[in-house]
């Protein structure tokens, strides 16, 4: 069975965020996808099981479990099956367990648009605190004129938004994994604006195997979620992956009519499972 590796929200190779890609994973049983993607051992890897002209159905598994959605692995598919030519049109629909999500595509530039919901405006400081290992007093900054503190937000998958104070903060955060899990959160999305236009984040997920994602799209369109609601809209970039050596540029626009992100990817390689589990 053959795949793809590309590099998504990658201005060049061996940037971004690696993601393994089956075309043809139709056949393939939970258990063996679920057996694959720890084998690939990426913080996603996808497998398409259906194509009907330029709409086509995806299951999406991290290292340790199924997701049903998520952002990177929604544009590196895409991606991959208009580079395949599976796909033909500029406008394609991705179907997955949290239904229909429209992406476009234009050259190596990838853009998806979500809805989503505002779920918690006030969680509580000091559980996060804990669980990031910070004062609960660097959980917040200012941005756009506004106050920003943590909320949670779902734009496919439900997710803790996190402001830190600083990038001095942002850099020194390393998650409690026992704190993570009796916290209840699959883990958090921390960020700190550098201008009015750049956010820098980082992405931590140790409740579905990934200890730090390099970008981490749907977590992106969460954020765009959270800053619709606090500061009314952003149209910018959001850099993740600084820390990590595997710099990741993702684009974002959100205002109360929904989100959009997007990035560019790098084709990397191209492989053959020689065993199916």
């Amino acid at each position: 069975m053959e795949f793809l590796q590309l590099d998504v929200f990658a201005d060049r190779a061996y940037s971004g965020n690696p993601l393994a890609v089956f075309p043809d994973g139709a056949d393939l049983s939970s258990e063996q996808m679920q057996a694959i993607a720890r084998e690939m051992n990426l913080s996603e890897t996808t497998f398409v099981t259906s194509v009907e002209g330029d709409t086509y159905s995806v299951r999406i598994f991290t290292p340790a479990e199924e997701l049903p959605f998520a952002g990177h692995p929604t544009l590196g598919t895409t991606w991959v099956l208009r580079h395949l030519g599976r796909v033909m049109g500029d406008d394609v629909i991705q179907r997955s367990a949290a239904g229909e999500t429209p992406v476009s595509i234009r050259g190596d530039e990838v853009r998806l648009r979500r809805t989503g919901v505002v779920t918690d405006r006030q969680p509580d400081l000091d559980v996060i605190a804990e669980m990031l290992d910070l004062e609960a007093s660097a959980l917040s900054c200012t941005f756009l004129g506004k106050e920003l503190t943590p909320g949670k937000t779902d734009a496919g998958i439900e997710m803790l938004m996190v402001p830190v104070s600083s990038l001095d903060v942002l850099g020194s955060i390393s998650p409690v994994t026992s704190k993570v899990k009796a916290s209840g959160y699959m883990g958090a999305y921390c960020f700190t604006p550098t201008s009015e236009t750049t956010i820098r984040a980082r992405g931590f997920w140790p409740m579905v195997g990934v200890d730090e994602d390099p970008a981490t799209g749907v977590a992106c369109a969460c954020l765009g979620l959270y800053l619709a609601d606090r500061v009314g809209g952003f149209k910018g970039e959001v850099m993740q992956g600084v820390e990590m050596g595997r710099p990741s540029r993702l684009l974002l626009s959100c205002d109360a009519d929904g989100v959009e992100i997007g990035g560019e990817c790098r084709l990397v390689l191209k492989g053959t499972l020689e065993a199916l589990p």
